[in-house]
Parts: C-alpha cells; sequence; structure tokens
C-alpha cells in the first residue's frame, strides 16, 4: 500500500483549452502566478514524493497516444514514473484548498482504493497499480472505455462526501471572470 511520501502529485495541463480559446495553464491569478504555477504550488504543500506535470511544456510528460484526453494523460505519467500512486488535481480548478486535498490524499493512502469527492472525478486519488496502469494502457489503445468515470468503476472508487464549489472547473471566459476575486486578477491579452 501507498504512503504519501511515495505518492506523486500529478498536475493535468495537457489540454487543448478550446473553449477557454487561450492555454489554461497560463492563466493568471490573483496571486499573480499562472494557474499552473498554482496547482504545483498547492500540491507542494502536502507530504508527497514528488510533482510532475503532464502535458507537452516546459519539464512537463507528454502523452504518448495524442488525443487520449486526461486518461492519456495520466497513461504518460504512469508509463513515466513507478511510484505507486498519484494525486491528480486539473490545472483549471484554482479554488481547490489544500485541507481538502490532504483528506483525499489521507483516504485514498488509507483505503488503497482511488478516491475522489461527490460527483466529480477531480482531484483523484489513482493507485497506479498494476490494475490501473493496465487499464489506462487499454483505454489509449481503445480496447477499453477512454473516460475517468469508467476507470473509476473498474477500479471500484471511493466517493468521498465534502465536495464543494471548489470543484468547478474554468473551462470558458465566463468562468474565469466569475472567479471569486476575478477583479484582482492580472488582465492579459491572449
Amino acid at each position: 500500500m501507498a504512503t504519501t511520501h511515495q505518492t506523486i502529485g500529478v498536475v493535468l495541463a495537457g489540454g487543448r483549452s478550446s473553449r477557454m480559446g487561450r492555454d489554461k495553464a497560463l492563466l493568471p491569478t490573483a496571486g499573480n502566478r499562472t494557474f499552473l504555477e498554482h496547482a504545483c504550488a498547492l500540491l507542494r504543500e502536502l507530504p508527497l514524493g514528488q510533482v510532475v506535470v503532464s502535458g507537452a511544456r516546459p519539464g512537463g510528460v507528454p502523452d504518448l497516444v495524442p488525443g487520449r484526453g486526461p486518461l492519456g494523460g495520466l497513461h504518460a505519467v504512469a508509463s513515466a514514473t513507478t511510484a505507486p500512486a498519484a494525486l491528480v488535481i486539473p490545472v483549471d480548478m484554482p479554488l481547490l484548498p489544500a485541507d481538502a486535498l490532504a483528506r483525499l490524499l489521507h483516504a485514498g493512502v488509507e483505503s488503497g482504493r482511488a478516491s475522489y469527492f461527490g460527483d466529480y472525478f477531480f482531484p483523484l486519488w489513482l493507485p497506479l497499480d498494476t490494475g490501473c496502469r493496465a487499464y489506462l494502457q487499454r483505454a489509449v489503445e481503445g480496447d477499453a472505455p477512454n473516460a475517468v468515470g469508467a476507470l473509476l468503476r473498474h477500479l471500484g472508487a471511493l466517493s468521498l462526501p465534502g465536495a464543494g464549489d471548489w470543484c468547478h472547473n474554468v473551462n470558458t471566459p465566463a468562468d474565469y471572470h466569475a472567479l471569486p476575486g476575478s477583479a484582482r486578477f492580472a488582465h492579459t491579452s491572449g
């Protein structure tokens, strides 16, 4: 069973950001950090072994099979690490609180089962065991459903109580400008 220090933090940042019209990872936050910098800093607050970025960007882990969405990113990270588990957050959830991620991390480590909050599949604690790795491989090859929900059902995941407004993704310019404190965000062209 994985410990917290054996678990890696993963920021999913490989999406096309088509609804936003620009790279969501580079959007500025109220703290003058990008969404990506904020997500990495949030994971570094936790007792994780390391933090990696999924996506074709400097220092990131690019998808091995392009166009397969979040499971393609998870497959690439799982292929690049021997870590037994991952705490996965998408780059576009800037309101995630560290205490919720700590609860998720501990619930996953204690149960050994994939874990998430409520009806939201991210953030996610994911055991990178043989069954998970095999499913990810089949999904990117087209031999299993390429959907996070299907992966979680396959793994017998736990849905934890306590999901909050922080579970919502920022997908569009309207979502971005509706964030609390959005008037403080540095506006850049893009």
